[in-house]
């Protein structure tokens, strides 16, 4: 099996416009996830299951299923050492 990383597409026009974007507001909301599966469908459908308020947040789309709305990429074992992940969100208050 292999490692997946998956993260919001930043690069289209609804990204943070109200009611287009599934991440907006963004509180209570998953910004990226790294899985374990044997291919990218199964990735998708574990962050599917994982995921939080961004599932259904626009018309019921589920965004870490349709490509549009995030990327699944696999994770090579070479390279050099590197943070993978970080997913920090300050808080408003």
């Amino acid at each position: 099996m292999a490692l997946w990383r998956l993260a919001p597409r930043t690069n289209t026009m609804w990204w943070c416009v109200e009611g287009k974007d599934p991440w907006q507001p963004p509180h209570d909301r998953v910004f990226g996830f790294v899985v374990r599966a044997a291919d990218e469908e199964a990735a998708r459908w574990l962050a599917h299951g994982a995921a939080g308020e961004e599932n259904g947040a626009v018309h019921g789309v589920s965004p870490w299923l349709d490509g549009s709305y995030s990327t699944c990429e696999p994770i090579r074992d070479e390279g050099t050492a590197e943070v993978l992940l970080v997913n920090f969100r300050h808080s408003p208050w």
